[in-house]
Formats: C-alpha cells, sequence, structure tokens
C-alpha cells in the first residue's frame, strides 16, 4: 500500500474521461490551477465543468478523489502567445510590453501589469518560466512601456508562465478581489482544498478564512511558500492554514540551487510537527512532459521528499499537458512505494510528541500510536466525523496503515491528502460499538486487507456520530 499521496495536475492532456479515469487509479487528488483555463461556461473546457467531470469519474471508480484548486495569486504572469507557445534563442531580442491586451505575436510578450514596470531597470535580469527562460534587460522605453531585452537563456515559452525579476520583489501582496470572488465560486462547487499563492504572512491566510467564513464554507487552505519572506513566519503560517506547499519552482529563484533542498526538508519538518499537511511540488517528473520514462535524478528527487515526510507529492505540467500523463503517475506510484521501505527505518528512533497537546483527539492519536509500535499492531482504525483524529494519527512516520471509517463524503475526500491514510465510506447506522466493530472486522476481513485474528487499534467517540468526540481506544483481535 502506498502511503504518499499523489496529486496529479488537470489539463488537455487528461482531459478525456478516460485518461483522467487512468489517471485517478494512481492519483489521490486532482489540482486545477486557475491561472489557466476560464469560468466562461460557453468555452468546452471550463473550470466548473472541469470539476463536475473529476467528481463523476471519482463517483465512477468508486473512490474519494479530493480536488484541489489553486488560486490566481498575485503572481505575474505573461499573456497568452497566437500559436500558445514561441521559441526563444540565445542571444536574440525581445520586447516586453505591459499593456492590457491579451494576445500577442510571436516577436512581444505582453504583461498586464503596470504597477511594477517603475521597478524594473536596465541591468535587471527577468525570470519566466521559475527560471528556465532568463532575458537581460538591455533598455526602458517608459513612453511605450516597454523593455527591450537580449535571450541569456532560451528555449520555448508557453501562455501564461509566472514573470518576476532576479533580486526584486515586484508583486502585490495580500488577496485579491479576483481571488475572493473565485473563493466563492469555488465553495459553492464543494472543492475540498484551496491553495494561496505567494503567502508571505499568516494575515493572508486569515483574508482567506474569513472570506470562507462569511458564505458559511469550511474549505481547508493550503499556503503555498513561495518566498524567503515567509519563512520568517512559517511558525505562524502553519498555524492559520491546514496545510504548507513547498511551492519549489518559484523558493528556488529566491533561494538558490544550494539551499532548496534544507529549505525543503526544514519546511516539511516544522509543518508535520505543526499538525498540518505537506505538499512536495514542482518539477517532480520534469522530463516525462515528452519522454514516456522518469531519469534517475527525478526519481531520487520523488524519494527524497517521501523520506523527508512529505504527505504528497505533486505532478503539475507533467499531467498536464505532457505526452504521458498515465506514466507518469504511475511512474510516480512507483518510486514512492520503493522509498517507503525505508522510511520506518529512518523515523524509527523519532520522538513521537508534538511541542503542545490541545484535545483529547491528539491524546488519543499519541497513545494509538505509542500502543501500535510498541506491539505487534497491523493497523489502526479511525472511527471519524471530520477526520480530525486521522489527521494526528498521519502525523506520525511509520509504515502501520491507518483507515477512516466515517459517514462524510467531505471528510473521506479530505483525508485523501493524509499520509498513509485509507477512507471508508461508513453509515453508522447501528448504535452500539459492539455492532460497529462487528461491521468493520466484516469490512477489513472481507477486502483481504487484514485477516483474522489480526490484532488493531480502533478509536472512537462516546456517543458515536458527534464531531470532536474522539475520547477512547480499543485494542481487538479482528
Amino acid at each position: 500500500m502506498r502511503r504518499t499521496k499523489i496529486i496529479s495536475t488537470f489539463g488537455p492532456s487528461i482531459a478525456d474521461s478516460e485518461i483522467l479515469k487512468n489517471v485517478c487509479e494512481y492519483a489521490d487528488v486532482i489540482r486545477i490551477n486557475l491561472a489557466h483555463g476560464t469560468w466562461d461556461e460557453n468555452e468546452k473546457y471550463n473550470h466548473k465543468k472541469n470539476i463536475q467531470q473529476i467528481r463523476k469519474i471519482s463517483k465512477e471508480l468508486r473512490k474519494p478523489v479530493a480536488i484541489l484548486v489553486d488560486l490566481k495569486g498575485n503572481k505575474i504572469r505573461i499573456s497568452d502567445f497566437e500559436n500558445h507557445m514561441i521559441d526563444l534563442v540565445h542571444g536574440s531580442e525581445i520586447n516586453v510590453v505591459f499593456t492590457k491586451e491579451k494576445k500577442t505575436n510571436n516577436y512581444e510578450i505582453f504583461i498586464d501589469a503596470d504597477y511594477c514596470f517603475a521597478q524594473i531597470e536596465a541591468g535587471d535580469r527577468i525570470l519566466l518560466d521559475d527560471g528556465l527562460i532568463q532575458l537581460d534587460v538591455k533598455s526602458v522605453d517608459s513612453n511605450k512601456k516597454s523593455l527591450n531585452c537580449t535571450v541569456d537563456k532560451g528555449g520555448l515559452l508557453r501562455s501564461n508562465k509566472g514573470f518576476e525579476v532576479e533580486n526584486k520583489i515586484i508583486h502585490r501582496s495580500g488577496l485579491g478581489e479576483e481571488d475572493k470572488k473565485d473563493i466563492k465560486r469555488l465553495a459553492e462547487l464543494g472543492v475540498d482544498w484551496i491553495a494561496l499563492s505567494f503567502v508571505n504572512e499568516a494575515s493572508d491566510v486569515t483574508q482567506a478564512r474569513e472570506v470562507l467564513t462569511e458564505i458559511g464554507s469550511s474549505i481547508n487552505l493550503i499556503a503555498k511558500i513561495e518566498r524567503l519572506q515567509a519563512l520568517k513566519q512559517l511558525f505562524w503560517i502553519i498555524k492559520a492554514s491546514d496545510g504548507v506547499m513547498v511551492a519549489r519552482g518559484d523558493l528556488a529563484l529566491e533561494s538558490g540551487p544550494g539551499e532548496l533542498t534544507g529549505l525543503q526538508k526544514d519546511i516539511i519538518k516544522q509543518t508535520v510537527k505543526g499538525k498540518r499537511i505537506a505538499i512536495t511540488a514542482t518539477q517532480m517528473m520534469e522530463s516525462m512532459i515528452s519522454n514516456p520514462t522518469p531519469t534517475r535524478a527525478e526519481m531520487t528527487d520523488v524519494s527524497n521528499a517521501v523520506l523527508d515526510g512529505t504527505d504528497a507529492v505533486m505532478l503539475s505540467a507533467e499531467t498536464a499537458i505532457g505526452k504521458y500523463p498515465v506514466e507518469t503517475v504511475k511512474a510516480m506510484h512507483e518510486v514512492c512505494e520503493g522509498a517507503e521501505t525505508y522510511q520506518e527505518s529512518i523515523t524509527k528512533n523519532e520522538e513521537y510528541k508534538f511541542s503542545e497537546i490541545n484535545n483529547i483527539d491528539e491524546s488519543i492519536a499519541i497513545s494509538s500510536m505509542s500502543i501500535a509500535r510498541n506491539m505487534d499492531i497491523k493497523a489502526i482504525v479511525a472511527l471519524t466525523e471530520s477526520g480530525s483524529t486521522a489527521l494526528m494519527l498521519s502525523r506520525y512516520r511509520t509504515n502501520i496503515p491507518i483507515y477512516a471509517f466515517t459517514r462524510n463524503q467531505d471528510t473521506q475526500r479530505r483525508v485523501s491528502l493524509y499520509r498513509g491514510v485509507i477512507s471508508y465510506q461508513y453509515p453508522f447506522l447501528v448504535d452500539s460499538m459492539a455492532e460497529v466493530i462487528q461491521d468493520v472486522r466484516n469490512e477489513l476481513v472481507g477486502s483481504s486487507i487484514l485477516k483474522a485474528g489480526d490484532l488493531i487499534v480502533i478509536t472512537s467517540g462516546s456517543p458515536l456520530r458527534v464531531s470532536g468526540g474522539t475520547n477512547s481506544l480499543r485494542l481487538i483481535h479482528i
């Protein structure tokens, strides 16, 4: 059983229902990036239809596939090209024009971000597509609001890729009006997770939480760590959010390649310790956009993230626009499984305690895992309404499987992102704990997950069907 979860990004390559179904056989979460695509319902592929399609596939597979959506945020992006991409040749010249026009020809790059134009000077270096494309600014034309640039690092540049200036912060902070509008749309559609771009401080997350509270939504929020500035506030960002994404593309532009690996490990460690979800993202299997197999370096990169203790690894362009989306997610699945065989030996000496215990759920989780680690426990079963006990259990990086039995579909999908947790929809129609245990026994033994006589831990609340009421654990032979 693979414990590390896989997030695959939706795009043209998996828009076909059969391909999407094959991807969902391995993926636990499908990500939609609002920076690409449209809400226009006249378009064949729009965000609402895509979300509905994912839900339909999930139902057909009888698998709780969660949906994570990235807000556009304040990341500056280039506009569309007529042919969707251009090939920039080293040493050639190109103009970057700040304009509200949405589509450009092959000789200019358009950007709708007038507010940052005044901050750019001759001699600056422009970083496009996470720094894969680099331009040197030769001169600035204030009248035309354009930059005359020379291509230092060329290659294929696709529409809507990110725009940065080396050693300068040019984007706006805070939650924009368009993002607030998108949050409300996503709440109506019932997505499971929302990712916030360029989070610099806890208040950025709080603003999004306030929008959700106003409309009575409890969607979970992921803070994307893309700036060194955010690391100064990391403790408080973790507390304010439900999870953290190590967005390595933009983060590497500021940290440099030497520090990135250490930062990744530290962010994941702090996030797990802070009882939140950790996601590792960006270019994990980048070569598979055009190749059917990953490189050895990519396999090592994914394995390293697994051994760091990340909850999930994420595929972006690899499944959104790549030629081999199914092969890519399958390859990631296999690499994760292989890396997890070493997880136990690496983490076995960890102390299983948090800096603070806030409620009974957490104390039950700690006790359950301590018992499981010191006895021949084959699995831990959490009978849960909100999924909070399953989350606490998943903070311990062990090879002991965790089964979350819940009657709530939202909870079932949400825990799909928790490392090591497998969810079951269970109606809780019976009233006695003895009957519940018998149902759990029938489900697990009947599906060949466990065998009769195995010793398991069951956590539950009394009375049943009360959110946040986990207050007991039992050891039983099934």
